[in-house]
């Protein structure tokens, strides 16, 4: 028997069948922005996205390269890419200005290894009062920064910014200039996370009909933010309404609250059938190095990757994950208290014993270090656990019950 069998899934799409959707990185520019307390070498942002490609991650951006030491590194990184054959598609940022793309494009000639023009302009109306922006000049930039990145053979990503505060007919305007100037991809942009799943949802189908009515064949990107606490729940609702390319960084590190969490996005597309990457245990090894060259610490309770994600203490779900176990069910051991198999990135679920934890918590964790004890024994462990009002350490249980520490 499987874990499948045995739950009713709500999470179906409702009406349609949903396709499988790339993720494009931006852990090494977005991510880098704010929230980190490191900036990684040019060896370990090497490092990682070698780790990256392992998870067969199609694109990720490496750079704003618009000053001479942002321009140096992208090139270090491209030459290091090309070096080490990366099946990677790297993206530079760059305005609609021409010292910009002439820069994009001297790093892809030099380095040779393929680039993606990440060319953006910002559109909505609040933007557009501060900077005093008229739509008709919008729209000239815009002409001019992609017709100029196509003629030079750049692959263009055109994205407004803020599209998620921005009147439709305003973004469709630039959004046809640059398609019409060659962009072969387009990115609709939640730059300060201001919008809901609800509106996600809307927004996205909105474009997605734009795109499709009129024949263009681009790929349509999903920028998010986490502003208000949306970054995760907003790129889903995206894939759902028929995104074809989700952005996000590991553990969300961005500017302000961050953006969408990279490998969150990653297990619920792999959970739904939508991402046809095969190495997701590799996206363990990737994420503890993130975390370990930013100089970042990882909550506890954090989804996946938190030191408590798969542990539990309550006597209750120790008691049924025992049960499976005993009948030989590892499969639904993992699943029967768990929303996430932790098997899926490599790890393992774990039992406590603690104030909350009974009989079943105390056999489980002994029974991993192949040992059995009277009931005596473990009702004393229990004893402590409740009295002292903590959570025993493994190695104080294996003491109590005579096991070798």
């Amino acid at each position: 028997m499987q874990p499948l069998d045995l739950i009713y899934d709500w999470n179906q799409p409702l009406g349609k069948n949903l396709k499988s959707v790339k993720l494009c990185d931006e852990t090494l520019r977005d991510g880098l922005e704010g929230g980190v307390n490191h900036i990684p070498s040019l060896e370990e942002k090497l490092n990682l996205l070698t780790l990256a490609n392992a998870l067969e991650i199609s694109d990720a951006v490496v750079g704003f390269p618009a000053q001479e030491t942002a321009y140096e590194e992208a090139l270090s990184l491209c030459k290091g890419a090309q070096a080490r054959a990366l099946d990677m598609r790297f993206a530079l940022l760059g305005r609609m200005i021409e010292a910009d793309i002439q820069a994009i494009d001297r790093i892809q000639q030099t380095s040779g290894h393929p680039v993606t023009a990440h060319l953006f302009i910002g559109c909505s109306p609040i933007r557009r009062y501060v900077e005093k922006w008229e739509i008709d000049e919008l729209e000239r930039l815009t002409r001019f920064g992609v017709g100029l990145a196509t003629k030079l053979g750049l692959h263009v990503n055109f994205a407004t910014e803020d599209t998620s505060r921005s009147e439709p007919e305003v973004v469709e305007c630039l959004c046809l200039a640059a398609i019409e100037e060659g962009a072969a991809e387009i990115t609709i942009s939640d730059t300060v996370g201001y919008l809901t799943p609800t509106g996600t949802q809307r927004l996205v189908q909105h474009f997605r009909r734009f795109v499709d009515e009129r024949g263009f064949k681009v790929r349509l990107d999903f920028h998010g933010h986490n502003d208000r606490g949306l970054g995760l729940a907003n790129s889903l609702a995206a894939v759902s309404a028929g995104i074809d390319c989700i952005h996000s960084t590991v553990f969300g590190i961005g500017e302000r609250a961050g953006n969408a969490p990279l490998e969150l996005v990653m297990v619920n597309l792999k959970m739904q059938g939508l991402w046809t990457g095969e190495n997701l245990g590799a996206l363990r090894d990737y994420c503890t190095e993130v975390a370990r060259v930013c100089e970042l610490k990882i909550p506890d309770k954090y989804p996946i990757f938190g030191a408590n994600s798969f542990l539990t203490q309550m006597g209750v779900h120790a008691s049924a994950i025992l049960k499976a176990e005993v009948q030989g069910e590892a499969d639904i051991a993992a699943s029967v208290y768990s929303g996430v198999d932790p098997r899926l990135v490599g790890l393992d679920y774990g039992i406590q014993v603690g104030p909350y934890s009974g009989r079943s918590n105390v056999r489980l964790l002994l029974r991993r270090k192949g040992l059995e004890v009277a009931d005596e024994i473990i009702d004393q462990i229990l004893v402590k656990a409740r009295t002292e009002k903590r959570i025993l350490p493994n190695e104080e249980v294996y003491a109590m019950a005579g096991a070798e520490v």
